[in-house]
C-alpha cells in the first residue's frame, strides 16, 4: 500500500508536469502571432525517475525506477531494469538491492531504518551513477491522535494530526490521508518554524500543502474511516515535496515553464530518497 501510494505521487507529478509544459507551449504559440513556432512534443527525452523509501517500521528499503514519457504518450511509465542499487548507512551497513519480480522495483533485506542514522542510496543506470543522502530524524515525534473538525472556510471536514513538537531544532513533517482505505493524492506538509515546542493545532490542508490532488472522492463525511500517516522527514525531503507542491499548485497562465522539484539526488533526475519515520492513526469521522 505504501509503495503504491508513493508511486501514485510520481505518476501524478509526471502527468502534471507534461500538462503544464504543454500549456506553456500553447501560450507561446498564442503570443507569437507574427511568426511560425513549430513544436515537436513527441521528442521529449525520457528522464530517469527514482523513488526511494526507507521507514523505521522494520521493512527494508524499496526503490522504484522508471522513465518519463512524452506528453502525447500514455501514462504508462517504462520500468528501468538491470540497474545496480546499493544502500549504506553511517554505521557500516551496506547491501545491494536486487530487482524483484516486479520490473523496476528493487528491494533490500538487511539495512533497516533507524532514527538518527544517515543513509546513502546509490543508483547506477547505463554507467551513470546517481546518489542521494537522507537522515532518518531523531527523536521521532509520535503521532498521539487524530481529530476531525470543520474546515475554517466552507463545510469540508478537516483532519488534525495531534503531536507535540519538540522544542529546539527544526522539525519537518509529511502527512498522507486515507478515506475508507483510499489514498488522497494530496501531500500535506508542516514544519515548526512558528510552532517550535508547541502542540499541533493545524489541520491538513490548512496552509500545509496539498498539491491540488484532492477530489470529491476524498471528501470526508460522518461515518468514514479516516487514516492519517505521519512521517518525520529531513529538510531535503521536505524541500522536494514543498517544491513539488508549488509546481502542482502553479497556474500555467501566469507562471513560466515549471522546473522540476528539488531532488536530493545528484545527476539531474526526477524523484527522491526518503529515510523517515512512519506513524499512523485511524478514526471514525463523527457528526460535526
Amino acid at each position: 500500500m505504501l509503495r503504491q501510494a508513493q508511486q501514485d505521487v510520481l505518476v501524478y507529478l509526471m502527468k502534471y508536469l507534461f500538462s503544464l509544459r504543454f500549456l506553456a507551449a500553447a501560450l507561446l504559440i498564442t503570443a507569437s502571432c507574427q511568426k511560425v513556432v513549430t513544436l515537436d512534443l513527441k521528442q521529449t527525452d525520457p528522464q530517469l525517475t527514482i523513488e526511494g523509501n526507507l521507514a523505521d517500521d522494520g521493512q527494508p528499503c524499496t526503490v522504484l525506477l522508471s522513465r518519463s514519457v512524452s506528453y502525447t504518450e500514455t501514462n504508462t511509465f517504462p520500468a528501468v531494469s538491470g540497474a545496480v542499487v546499493t544502500l549504506s548507512d553511517d554505521a557500516g551497513g551496506l547491501e545491494t538491492l536486487p530487482e524483484t519480480s516486479t520490473p523496476g522495483l528493487y528491494q533490500g533485506k538487511k539495512v533497516l531504518g533507524q532514527p538518527g542514522r544517515r543513509y546513502t542510496l546509490r543508483v547506477e543506470v547505463a554507467g551513470q551513477a546517481y546518489v542521494a543522502v537522507s537522515t532518518l530524524p531523531a527523536p521521532v515525534v509520535p503521532l498521539t491522535g487524530v481529530k476531525a473538525q470543520k474546515a475554517p472556510i466552507g463545510t469540508a471536514v478537516q483532519l488534525v494530526p495531534e503531536y507535540l513538537d519538540p522544542a529546539g531544532g527544526r522539525n519537518y513533517y509529511l502527512f498522507r490521508q486515507y478515506r475508507n482505505g483510499r489514498l488522497n493524492k494530496a501531500i500535506y506538509l508542516q514544519n515548526d518554524e512558528f510552532t517550535d515546542g508547541k502542540a499541533n493545532v493545524r489541520g491538513l490542508g490548512g496552509g500545509g500543502g496539498g498539491g491540488g490532488g484532492s477530489t470529491d472522492a476524498d471528501k470526508l463525511v460522518a461515518g468514514d474511516s479516516a487514516r492519517v500517516e505521519m512521517q518525520n522527514v529531513d529538510v531535503d525531503v521536505y524541500e522536494y515535496f514543498r517544491t513539488l507542491n508549488q509546481i502542482l499548485q502553479s497556474n500555467p497562465m501566469t507562471s513560466a515553464s515549471p522546473a522540476n522539484p528539488k531532488s536530493n539526488f545528484t545527476g539531474g533526475v526526477l524523484g527522491y530518497f526518503s529515510a523517515h519515520s512512519r506513524r499512523q492513526r485511524t478514526i471514525l469521522v463523527p457528526v460535526l
